[in-house]
């Protein structure tokens, strides 16, 4: 059964007990998790990784809604915020608060359906709150938006 639930897509190590215990197969959670990891099919970290990558692909959501779901998906919180730092930082080694900001226009753009400079104060609020619904940060909204910038007090 186990091997079934991980030919349809990945799973953590937490949806793997959880599902056992559901079919009242529980006693041998720890023998088939293990069996899993041997194998090299069960890893949380590589998990955490492609689900951020897949997650924080561009115009999707903002690194705090991604480590959320990955947290509630049963992966550590420090896996889980390694490996949104890890894809935001990218190959290229860049700044994870310049990744996000890259991240949140994207998405603000598509959403706003015309040039950010544009929008009115009401439409901006609107915006505002889409965007950290979708896991973005107050700052790194506001920079996006033109509420604010890093500088202003």
């Amino acid at each position: 059964m186990a091997l079934r639930l991980l030919a349809a897509r990945a799973r953590t190590e937490a949806q793997i007990r959880a599902r056992l215990g559901r079919e009242e197969l529980s006693q041998h959670a720890d023998e088939v998790v293990a069996w899993l990891r041997g194998l090299g099919y069960l890893d949380d970290v590589a998990y955490a990784l492609a689900q951020a990558r897949a997650l924080l692909a561009p115009g999707k959501l903002g690194p705090v809604k991604v480590e959320r779901r990955l947290v509630q998906a049963g992966v550590g919180a420090g896996d889980a915020r390694k490996a949104v730092r890890q894809v935001l930082e990218g190959e290229e080694g860049r700044a994870p608060a310049a990744a996000e900001r890259e991240l949140c226009r994207t998405l603000a753009e598509r959403r706003a359906r015309r040039p950010l400079g544009e929008l009115d104060e009401r439409e901006r609020a609107r915006l505002a709150r889409f965007l950290a619904g979708r896991g973005f940060g107050g700052a790194v909204v506001a920079a996006v938006l033109g509420i604010y910038t890093d500088g202003d007090p």
